[in-house]
């Protein structure tokens, strides 16, 4: 027999316990994992998958994607990455007239951005194959899910990296992926005190040692030789810029001073010149001039130098280590001097130096040599002086290529960066 009990107040009690049962239920189930929606992917090497939701749960990184095949038959919408075209244009093939096939590579991983130790290996997929390929039919829409180990707490950007595929087929990476995943152990962040503690002595040493000589008069031979002019420009807007103009001639060194950017110089036929071009808040550059080498009197040569903002990639053109090493060759000495130099003058800038491979041969080989190469380069700049706590070393391996085609082509691949990250 069943007694019903108007009284509001009873009534009003059943509604709240009902709203705090409710409450201690959804408490509970995100307590168990973080879900994010239609998250925000920087760039991805194909536009016909898309990550619908990636779900982190106490055991897993669960991604949740969709391919709409209707797209894949137009690979020239395929996006760019950050700074170059993605690895491999690998684009599905089509088996029958309106087909294509898919699968998910088992080698897909994900990555904490430039980290190599920190890599999160697939475990299993849904509604859709990772040994064979399955068929699609054009214009059909394919939602399928990856399960990976679970990012660590306070890994909220990722990267999705398949690139293994072969055999003709487009790798579908993903880079730049933002979810929510708060670190859990909020008291870590209190250890501030530690990175303070960086002798911050050290830096105003580096910055009392210009090792730049006295100028000496530059010899008047415009009206004698040939004349080389020229104007000093900021690479972002093409706007002159003061400069300093270094260079040798019979052995000693010279340099000259532009307020306006413009400058001209004298110089004697029967030499060859390397000429350094500098200016406070900029990347430093360089080229060389053999007059003898050509008939005319005067010669022509504008400079175009990177600003030192945060957030920008320079390239250290003349980087060289012994092959399949990382050990760094003398040649690249003078480079990492200019480099050197640059901090010296400008001592609140830190760096993140950046190595790079070709993606020819093992994977996380590559990664690894890229990550010891751009620690080489961070230990030049400690034994010159400069503070180690002003640089960051990441290796990306060949996952940001800047370009693709002949075997020649591909060694600008291998290269070492630096992004300023704080000014």
């Amino acid at each position: 027999m069943l007694i019903f009990n108007s009284n509001p107040n009873i009534a009003m009690n059943f509604k709240l316990l009902s709203a705090s049962f409710g409450a201690i239920l959804l408490s509970i189930h995100t307590s168990f994992g973080q879900i994010t929606e239609n998250p925000r992917v920087e760039e991805s090497s194909v536009p016909y998958v898309k990550i619908k939701k990636v779900e982190l749960t106490d055991a897993n990184t669960v991604v949740y994607l969709q391919f709409i095949d209707k797209q894949a038959q137009q690979p020239q919408l395929r996006s760019q990455p950050r700074t170059s075209p993605f690895p491999d244009s690998r684009i599905p093939k089509l088996q029958q007239q309106g087909q294509s096939q898919i699968w998910l590579d088992p080698e897909t991983r994900l990555y904490k951005p430039g980290e190599i130790d920190k890599k999160f290996k697939f475990i299993r997929a849904e509604n859709i194959t990772t040994t064979t390929k399955t068929s699609v039919a054009n214009g059909d829409t394919v939602d399928f899910v990856a399960y990976f180990e679970r990012l660590t707490p306070g890994i909220e950007e990722f990267d999705f990296y398949e690139g293994r595929s072969s055999g003709g087929y487009q790798s579908w990476n993903f880079y730049g992926i933002h979810v929510k995943n708060p670190l859990k152990k909020q008291p870590e962040k209190s250890s501030k005190p530690i990175a303070k503690a960086t002798t911050p002595p050290a830096k105003k040493p580096a910055v009392k040692a210009p090792q730049k000589k006295v100028p000496v008069p530059a010899p008047k031979k415009e009206s004698e030789t040939a004349v080389l002019r020229g104007t000093v420009y900021n690479a972002k807007t093409k706007e002159p810029i003061a400069a300093q103009l270094s260079y040798i001639e019979s052995g000693d060194t010279l340099q000259i001073r532009s307020s306006s950017g413009k400058y001209r110089v004298g110089v004697d036929a029967g030499e060859q010149y390397k000429f350094r071009v500098m200016a406070r808040g900029y990347y430093g550059s360089s080229f060389s001039l053999a007059p003898g080498d050509s008939s005319g009197k005067s010669f022509d040569q504008d400079v175009y130098l990177t600003p030192l903002i945060v957030g920008e990639t320079i390239l250290l053109p003349n980087i060289y280590f012994e092959t399949s090493q990382y050990t760094l060759l003398p040649e690249s000495f003078e480079e990492l001097n200019r480099l050197v130099d640059v901090m010296r003058d400008s001592p609140t800038v830190k760096i993140r130096v950046e190595g790079h491979t070709d993606n020819v041969g093992d994977f996380d080989k590559n990664l690894e040599l890229s990550r010891q190469r751009a620690e080489a380069v961070k230990n030049y700049l400690v034994e010159k002086g400069i503070n180690g706590s002003r640089i960051e070393a990441k290796g990306y391996g060949g996952t940001r290529p800047i370009t693709k085609g002949t075997e020649e082509e591909r060694k600008k691949n291998r290269r070492v960066e630096f992004v300023i990250t704080e000014m």
